[in-house]
Protein backbone atom coordinates (compact mmCIF):
# COMPACT_ATOMS: atom_id res chain seq x y z
CA UNK A 1 0.00 0.00 0.00
CA UNK A 2 3.12 2.73 1.09
CA UNK A 3 4.47 1.70 -1.99
CA UNK A 4 1.33 2.29 -4.49
CA UNK A 5 1.47 5.96 -2.58
CA UNK A 6 5.00 6.65 -2.89
CA UNK A 7 4.50 5.74 -6.72
CA UNK A 8 1.72 8.07 -6.86
CA UNK A 9 2.83 10.69 -5.07
CA UNK A 10 6.52 10.62 -7.37
CA UNK A 11 4.25 10.98 -10.24
CA UNK A 12 2.32 13.65 -8.78
CA UNK A 13 5.26 15.40 -8.11
CA UNK A 14 7.11 14.70 -11.91
CA UNK A 15 3.80 16.04 -13.15
CA UNK A 16 3.57 19.37 -11.65
CA UNK A 17 7.44 19.60 -12.22
CA UNK A 18 6.38 19.38 -16.60
CA UNK A 19 6.76 23.29 -17.68
CA UNK A 20 3.61 22.81 -19.60
CA UNK A 21 1.54 21.59 -16.53
CA UNK A 22 3.27 24.53 -14.67
CA UNK A 23 2.26 26.79 -17.11
CA UNK A 24 -1.48 26.15 -17.48
CA UNK A 25 -1.73 25.90 -13.78
CA UNK A 26 -0.11 29.41 -13.66
CA UNK A 27 -2.60 30.33 -16.55
CA UNK A 28 -5.46 29.22 -14.16
CA UNK A 29 -4.15 31.19 -11.76
CA UNK A 30 -4.63 34.28 -13.33
CA UNK A 31 -7.70 33.72 -14.71
CA UNK A 32 -9.23 33.19 -11.55
CA UNK A 33 -7.97 36.25 -10.29
CA UNK A 34 -9.29 38.25 -13.36
CA UNK A 35 -12.66 36.61 -12.77
CA UNK A 36 -12.89 38.11 -9.41
CA UNK A 37 -13.26 41.98 -11.42
CA UNK A 38 -16.49 43.58 -11.85
CA UNK A 39 -18.37 41.41 -15.01
CA UNK A 40 -19.74 44.27 -15.71
CA UNK A 41 -17.04 46.28 -16.31
CA UNK A 42 -14.51 43.02 -17.69
CA UNK A 43 -15.12 41.11 -20.29
CA UNK A 44 -12.38 38.43 -20.03
CA UNK A 45 -11.11 35.82 -22.90
CA UNK A 46 -8.75 33.47 -22.43
CA UNK A 47 -5.90 31.58 -24.62
CA UNK A 48 -6.70 33.20 -28.08
CA UNK A 49 -5.12 32.08 -30.85
CA UNK A 50 -4.36 35.42 -33.16
CA UNK A 51 -3.68 35.06 -36.41
CA UNK A 52 -0.76 36.83 -37.77
CA UNK A 53 -0.06 38.54 -41.26
CA UNK A 54 1.82 35.44 -42.10
CA UNK A 55 -1.12 33.16 -42.04
CA UNK A 56 -0.06 31.56 -38.40
CA UNK A 57 -0.90 32.68 -35.27
CA UNK A 58 0.16 34.12 -32.14
CA UNK A 59 -1.42 32.80 -28.24
CA UNK A 60 -2.46 35.16 -25.79
CA UNK A 61 -2.94 33.76 -22.46
CA UNK A 62 -5.23 36.00 -20.76
CA UNK A 63 -7.12 39.17 -22.73
CA UNK A 64 -9.18 41.51 -20.77
CA UNK A 65 -11.74 43.74 -22.68
CA UNK A 66 -12.10 46.55 -19.79
CA UNK A 67 -13.75 49.95 -19.96
CA UNK A 68 -10.04 50.87 -19.47
CA UNK A 69 -8.78 49.57 -22.25
CA UNK A 70 -7.26 45.87 -23.65
CA UNK A 71 -5.52 44.52 -21.35
CA UNK A 72 -2.81 42.08 -22.90
CA UNK A 73 -1.75 39.54 -20.36
CA UNK A 74 1.42 36.94 -20.09
CA UNK A 75 1.72 34.62 -17.93
CA UNK A 76 5.15 33.71 -16.64
CA UNK A 77 4.58 30.65 -14.14
CA UNK A 78 8.46 30.18 -13.14
CA UNK A 79 10.51 30.34 -9.67
CA UNK A 80 13.71 31.46 -8.92
CA UNK A 81 15.17 34.76 -9.55
CA UNK A 82 14.51 36.62 -12.86
CA UNK A 83 16.44 39.01 -14.46
CA UNK A 84 17.00 41.01 -17.87
CA UNK A 85 15.82 44.09 -19.11
CA UNK A 86 13.64 45.85 -22.16
CA UNK A 87 16.05 45.80 -24.54
CA UNK A 88 17.67 42.27 -24.04
CA UNK A 89 16.07 39.56 -26.00
CA UNK A 90 16.17 37.00 -23.97
CA UNK A 91 15.51 37.28 -19.77
CA UNK A 92 17.54 34.88 -17.22
CA UNK A 93 16.00 31.88 -14.60
CA UNK A 94 18.44 31.67 -11.86
CA UNK A 95 17.70 28.74 -9.53
CA UNK A 96 20.74 28.51 -6.79
CA UNK A 97 23.47 28.33 -9.74
CA UNK A 98 21.77 26.90 -12.65
CA UNK A 99 20.41 29.18 -15.14
CA UNK A 100 17.93 29.03 -17.81
CA UNK A 101 17.76 31.47 -20.50
CA UNK A 102 13.71 32.59 -22.15
CA UNK A 103 12.82 34.61 -24.65
CA UNK A 104 12.30 38.46 -23.42
CA UNK A 105 8.06 38.39 -22.41
CA UNK A 106 7.86 41.93 -22.90
CA UNK A 107 8.79 41.46 -26.71
CA UNK A 108 6.75 38.33 -26.98
CA UNK A 109 3.54 40.35 -25.73
CA UNK A 110 4.13 42.84 -28.26
CA UNK A 111 4.27 40.52 -30.87
CA UNK A 112 0.76 39.50 -29.40
CA UNK A 113 -0.52 43.23 -29.31
CA UNK A 114 0.63 43.77 -33.01
CA UNK A 115 -1.48 40.84 -34.19
CA UNK A 116 -4.32 41.73 -32.13
CA UNK A 117 -3.94 45.50 -33.86
CA UNK A 118 -4.07 43.82 -37.31
CA UNK A 119 -6.44 41.74 -36.70
CA UNK A 120 -9.18 44.09 -35.05
CA UNK A 121 -8.40 46.99 -37.35
CA UNK A 122 -9.95 50.15 -37.08
CA UNK A 123 -12.05 48.64 -33.94
CA UNK A 124 -9.31 49.43 -31.84
CA UNK A 125 -9.19 52.88 -32.88
CA UNK A 126 -8.63 55.29 -29.60
CA UNK A 127 -8.77 51.69 -27.48
CA UNK A 128 -5.66 51.91 -25.17
CA UNK A 129 -3.42 48.77 -24.95
CA UNK A 130 -1.65 47.71 -21.80
CA UNK A 131 0.97 45.41 -21.74
CA UNK A 132 1.35 42.84 -18.23
CA UNK A 133 4.11 40.61 -17.76
CA UNK A 134 2.86 38.52 -14.56
CA UNK A 135 5.14 36.09 -13.00
CA UNK A 136 3.80 33.42 -10.16
CA UNK A 137 4.69 33.67 -6.47
CA UNK A 138 7.46 31.32 -6.39
CA UNK A 139 9.51 34.32 -8.62
CA UNK A 140 11.93 37.00 -7.07
CA UNK A 141 11.89 40.10 -10.03
CA UNK A 142 15.41 41.19 -9.84
CA UNK A 143 15.65 43.69 -12.21
CA UNK A 144 17.65 46.73 -12.31
CA UNK A 145 16.06 48.75 -14.59
CA UNK A 146 12.40 50.21 -14.90
CA UNK A 147 9.78 49.41 -17.68
CA UNK A 148 8.53 51.36 -20.35
CA UNK A 149 6.44 49.08 -22.66
CA UNK A 150 4.91 47.13 -20.26
CA UNK A 151 4.30 46.68 -16.40
CA UNK A 152 5.97 43.59 -15.19
CA UNK A 153 4.73 42.07 -11.86
CA UNK A 154 3.89 38.84 -10.01
CA UNK A 155 0.17 37.92 -10.00
CA UNK A 156 -0.53 39.00 -6.09
CA UNK A 157 -0.40 42.91 -7.62
CA UNK A 158 -2.43 42.06 -11.05
CA UNK A 159 -6.15 43.49 -9.79
CA UNK A 160 -4.30 46.77 -8.30
CA UNK A 161 -2.26 47.02 -11.13
CA UNK A 162 -5.61 47.12 -13.25
CA UNK A 163 -7.97 48.58 -10.86
CA UNK A 164 -5.33 51.87 -10.45
CA UNK A 165 -4.98 52.54 -13.74
CA UNK A 166 -6.51 55.50 -14.53
CA UNK A 167 -8.38 56.67 -17.79
CA UNK A 168 -9.54 59.85 -18.78
CA UNK A 169 -13.08 58.55 -20.35
CA UNK A 170 -14.90 54.99 -19.86
CA UNK A 171 -14.64 52.64 -22.89
CA UNK A 172 -18.28 52.30 -23.74
CA UNK A 173 -20.30 48.85 -23.00
CA UNK A 174 -21.25 48.75 -27.16
CA UNK A 175 -17.21 49.19 -28.16
CA UNK A 176 -16.13 46.67 -25.89
CA UNK A 177 -18.98 44.42 -26.56
CA UNK A 178 -17.91 44.98 -30.32
CA UNK A 179 -14.02 43.70 -29.68
CA UNK A 180 -15.43 40.47 -28.12
CA UNK A 181 -17.64 39.89 -30.64
CA UNK A 182 -14.65 39.79 -33.42
CA UNK A 183 -12.50 37.88 -31.05
CA UNK A 184 -15.38 35.47 -29.74
CA UNK A 185 -14.87 33.26 -32.91
CA UNK A 186 -11.38 32.38 -31.87
CA UNK A 187 -12.48 31.28 -28.69
CA UNK A 188 -12.35 27.39 -29.08
CA UNK A 189 -14.53 25.58 -27.13
CA UNK A 190 -14.12 22.26 -27.71
CA UNK A 191 -11.46 20.20 -26.04
CA UNK A 192 -10.22 18.45 -29.62
CA UNK A 193 -9.97 21.87 -31.27
CA UNK A 194 -7.90 23.37 -28.91
CA UNK A 195 -5.52 20.65 -28.64
CA UNK A 196 -5.45 20.62 -32.97
CA UNK A 197 -4.64 24.60 -32.81
CA UNK A 198 -2.16 23.96 -30.05
CA UNK A 199 -0.62 21.22 -32.10
CA UNK A 200 -0.35 23.03 -34.77
CA UNK A 201 0.75 26.97 -33.07
CA UNK A 202 3.81 24.54 -31.51
CA UNK A 203 4.86 23.48 -34.77
CA UNK A 204 4.77 27.12 -36.20
CA UNK A 205 6.93 27.86 -33.57
CA UNK A 206 9.51 25.28 -33.95
CA UNK A 207 9.51 25.82 -37.49
CA UNK A 208 10.13 30.06 -37.43
CA UNK A 209 13.11 28.74 -34.81
CA UNK A 210 14.62 26.65 -37.76
CA UNK A 211 14.53 29.29 -40.20
CA UNK A 212 15.53 31.84 -37.43
CA UNK A 213 19.00 29.87 -36.87
CA UNK A 214 19.41 29.16 -39.87
CA UNK A 215 19.84 32.48 -40.79
CA UNK A 216 21.82 33.46 -37.47
CA UNK A 217 24.36 30.86 -38.71
CA UNK A 218 24.52 32.08 -42.13
CA UNK A 219 25.15 36.18 -40.40
CA UNK A 220 21.94 36.87 -41.35
CA UNK A 221 19.98 38.96 -38.64
CA UNK A 222 16.33 37.45 -38.58
CA UNK A 223 14.60 40.54 -37.61
CA UNK A 224 15.83 42.82 -40.01
CA UNK A 225 17.92 41.19 -42.29
CA UNK A 226 21.23 42.75 -41.71
CA UNK A 227 24.55 41.80 -41.44
CA UNK A 228 25.54 39.33 -38.02
CA UNK A 229 29.35 41.15 -37.07
CA UNK A 230 30.66 40.04 -34.05
CA UNK A 231 31.14 42.71 -31.53
CA UNK A 232 32.85 42.97 -27.91
CA UNK A 233 30.55 43.41 -25.19
CA UNK A 234 31.37 43.77 -20.87
CA UNK A 235 30.76 40.13 -20.36
CA UNK A 236 33.07 38.93 -23.78
CA UNK A 237 31.97 38.45 -28.17
CA UNK A 238 28.76 38.12 -29.29
CA UNK A 239 26.91 38.66 -32.50
CA UNK A 240 25.07 41.57 -33.07
CA UNK A 241 23.29 43.13 -36.14
CA UNK A 242 25.35 45.61 -38.04
CA UNK A 243 22.21 48.10 -38.17
CA UNK A 244 23.02 48.99 -34.83
CA UNK A 245 21.36 50.65 -32.84
CA UNK A 246 18.22 50.81 -34.97
CA UNK A 247 18.46 46.81 -34.76
CA UNK A 248 19.16 45.98 -31.34
CA UNK A 249 19.42 41.68 -31.96
CA UNK A 250 22.02 39.96 -30.59
CA UNK A 251 22.67 36.08 -30.63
Amino acid sequence: MWVIILILFLACSLILKNPKVKGLIGEKHVSNILNKLDPQENILLNDLYIPKENGQTTQIDHLLISNKGLFVIEMKNYSGWILGSEKSQNWTQLIYKRKEKFYNPIWQNSTHIKALENYLGDTLAGVPIYSIIVFGKNATLKFKEPFSKAQVIKSNQLLNVINSTSIAAPLPHFKMKKIQSQLSMLVLKESKARKERAKEHVHNIKREMAARNTMISNDICPRCGGKLVMRKGKNGQFHGCSNYPKCRFTA
